[in-house]
């Protein structure tokens, strides 16, 4: 009896897992020339973001909810007077302090894509709201992975899938 039990606790687990595994797919970005694995078909957006002197560039994003989380991939084209004003360390150092403005941040690691400097950190906005943020500096481009939930989102098996199946489409 205890093994059947077993047997069927263990099916029905496996049957979880392959129906959660089927809801991800590869999203592919051509014109940011990067792919990663999200949880479902995100919904694009395209929005202006303020870069200094009155001037803005277009930020293009996928974004992708789930129960408990949202799932962001996005890159902003930054003009090569700014892309060239400070080193990759600089240019990461500002990105990540100004997504953390009025909120604090922890956790910081330096990583890199190939040869491409990164940083991985966790923005808390709230008691009850984290945000896990995986960025890149790689050739003017900002690329910016996120994900936002519970205090705890940034150790969850599926924000770790989403950062580590990011990467460029030609290096």
């Amino acid at each position: 009896m205890k093994k059947r039990a077993f047997l069927a606790g263990s099916a029905a687990l496996l049957a979880c897992s392959a129906a959660s595994a089927q809801g991800w797919s590869n999203y592919r970005n051509e014109e940011g020339n990067f792919h990663v694995e999200m949880p479902g078909t995100p919904k694009l957006n395209t929005a202006d973001i303020p870069i200094g002197n009155k001037e803005t560039a277009p930020m293009k994003e996928a974004v992708m909810s789930t129960r408990g989380a949202t799932y962001q991939a996005s890159f902003i084209v930054y003009p090569p007077r700014i892309a060239g004003a400070a080193s990759a360390d600089v240019m990461l150092d500002t990105f990540r302090n100004n997504m953390s403005t009025g909120s604090s941040y922890r956790n910081e690691t330096k990583l890199t894509l190939g040869r491409f400097p990164g940083r991985e950190f966790t923005v808390v906005q709230s008691p009850t709201l984290n945000i896990a943020v995986r960025i890149y500096w790689i050739r003017g481009k900002l690329y910016q992975l996120m994900v936002s939930g519970a205090p705890g989102i940034e150790v969850k098996p599926d924000t770790r899938k989403f950062f580590d199946s990011f990467g460029l489409i030609k290096a």
